[in-house]
């Protein structure tokens, strides 16, 4: 990695309430040695970076995935395994938790939901995790997408929990939601950290197919307010590959961006295999044939505050080269 290892990621920097960030980094979840966040220095037209993110997490009594909790410092307690509906929990949609917009964290029970990326591929216990989920194996139109999905943040503590959720598995979901609108971010989110109790049950299988995008498509404003992290296909874009864990810009073949990198798109290797692309070559114009994905927002911690669009391929099948 570089020096972009410095920066918290502001995607798993959220709400007060739920995580302190300090000179970058993200307490440890017992509230003592910090877990360094891992920033990405957003792609230009020439340049990239790496999307390692730290995690949401809070101070409290301690969590291990293969034994007893301490759930956030108060008494022990079973961890939720999605067996079941855990008692209290209301019953939510996707929908129903972008329409209710909580802004402290609420607790939601939702059903059949579908896995369409996991960070790194999977799991990894001790490993701050990302899954995003939406309510449809496919959607006909952006429009008809809209609202229909959203990202998990795990914290490292309760990763092990998540270690056999992969994409396409259809899931019940246990987690608490919450919109972060702190310093100009604004994003809605499920949470799982040892405070924050979760879990996700496998209950079947699926084929998540992408909805039909272009680049202008895909902007900040329409991820925060009418869209979501839907996966996208955008089809004749071009790009010069960095390094294989970098991001890189995104253009529409034959018509290379501006310099305002805050309105470019880039590829981003996140939630690749180890965390990198395969098959490209660095600083060579390539065009691809199109490129599959799920639609995120990248805001590293910064003053001031800049947001990036990335599109995170899952396989190498998601990125065809042009013939």
């Amino acid at each position: 990695m570089s020096l972009r290892s410095s920066l918290c990621w502001s995607l798993w920097c959220v709400v007060p309430f739920v995580v302190a960030c300090s000179g970058g980094e993200v307490p440890a979840d017992g509230g003592a040695a910090p877990v360094g966040g891992n920033g990405g220095e957003p792609a230009t037209s020439g340049g990239g970076g790496s999307d390692e993110g730290g995690a949401p997490v809070v101070g409290g009594g301690g969590s291990d995935p293969t034994g007893g909790n301490n759930l956030g410092g108060g008494g022990a307690a079973a961890w939720p395994d999605c067996e079941e509906q855990p008692l209290g929990s209301p019953i939510k949609t996707i929908g129903e938790i972008w329409t209710d917009n909580p802004s402290t964290p609420a607790e939601a029970w939702l059903e059949g939901l579908y896995v369409t990326a996991v960070s790194k591929s999977g799991c990894v216990a001790g490993e701050a995790c990302q899954i995003y989920v939406q309510e449809e194996e496919l959607y006909g139109s952006l429009i008809e997408a809209g609202h229909g999905s959203l990202r998990i943040g795990v914290a490292p503590s309760v990763a092990g929990y998540f270690t056999d959720i992969a994409v396409d598995d259809e899931i019940n979901l246990y987690a608490h939601a919450v919109r972060d609108d702190r310093d100009g971010k604004n994003e809605l989110i499920f949470l799982v950290t040892n405070a924050l109790p979760g879990c996700a049950k496998v209950v079947g299988a699926g084929v998540t197919l992408p909805v039909t995008a272009t680049l202008n498509d895909l902007t900040v404003a329409v991820y925060e307010d009418t869209l979501g992290p839907v996966l996208v296909e955008v089809s004749g874009v071009s790009g010069n590959p960095n390094l294989a864990d970098e991001t890189f810009a995104l253009w529409t073949t034959g018509s290379p961006p501006g310099n305002d990198i805050t309105t470019v798109t880039s590829l981003s290797p996140f939630f690749l295999p180890n965390a990198a692309f395969t098959g490209l070559t660095d600083g060579l114009n390539t065009d691809f044939d199109f490129v599959i994905g799920v639609f995120g927002v990248y805001a590293p911690t910064a003053d001031p505050l800049i947001k990036y669009e990335e599109i995170y391929v899952r396989s190498v099948v998601d990125y065809e080269l042009t013939p």
